[in-house]
């Protein structure tokens, strides 16, 4: 004798949905595992190129053991400068070269000769004497000097152009450098050079940032290394 047994509908629609999708009951406890675990667990944003970049920059700046001060926020044209000075007479652009990277920093550290310091003077019809960047006798070969002018005039933007800036965070700047907003540095005493960078310029290949020190300052390239960025020239010192 047939036994029937009977199975509420309510249950019997379930079941039959349930066949009809089986990826159904493997995706809910997948997306319960989502849910708990993608909120608040992803950790701090891997940094772009361009913060790399500034890091590489500030790396070497460093490396002398010397503290760094500088503004939390990169700033103007990265090629500017570059510009201008390759625009200059024949004589003068046979004096400027590209260099194995060096830290920038002012030599005249007895006086500590600050843009307001310079202001100041002007205004009271006073005389300071800066010193000039000392010439370097160890300028690259005459291939890298073609390749990096190369790649620098190719990345000059037109005046005004918009470039990438950085937000230098605390959370990825080497040891030794303090970054503060800008108006906090020009107010201390004790921010002495203080570091200006410009707005990181690049492509894949080869990218380029200013660094400005008080009254002297420089160009740094840079080209990509495994996962990172290494500057890898500079180009001749000059004075603001």
């Amino acid at each position: 004798m047939a036994h029937r047994f009977d199975v509420p509908a309510s249950k019997s629609r379930r079941s039959a949905r349930a066949d009809r999708h089986p990826l159904l009951r493997a995706a809910i406890p997948l997306a319960v595992l989502a849910g708990t675990t993608g909120c608040g667990g992803g950790g701090p944003r891997p940094l772009d190129d361009e913060e790399k970049m500034v890091r590489s920059v500030l790396t070497l700046l460093a490396s002398t053991k010397n503290p760094v001060c500088t503004d939390d926020h990169t700033r103007e044209n990265a090629l500017a400068v570059y510009r201008e000075m390759t625009l200059a007479p024949r004589p003068s652009r046979a004096e400027l070269h590209w260099y194995p990277p060096t830290p920038l920093r002012p030599d005249d550290t007895r006086n500590e000769v600050t843009g307001r310091t310079l202001r100041r003077a002007e205004l009271d019809g006073e005389r300071i004497a800066i010193r000039e960047p000392e010439p370097r006798r160890d300028a690259l070969p005459g291939l890298a000097q073609l390749e990096l002018d190369g790649a620098a005039k190719r990345l000059i933007r037109p005046i005004g152009g918009v470039e990438d800036g950085v937000a230098i965070r605390r959370g990825w700047t080497p040891a030794r450098v303090t970054a503060r907003w800008w108006p906090l540095n020009r107010a201390r005493h004790d921010c002495w050079p203080l570091f200006v960078l410009s707005d990181p310029v690049r492509d894949r290949r080869i990218g380029f940032i200013t660094v400005r020190a008080e009254h002297w300052g420089t160009l740094y390239a840079l080209k990509p290394q495994g996962n990172d960025w290494r500057v890898v020239a500079e180009w001749s010192r000059w004075l603001y």
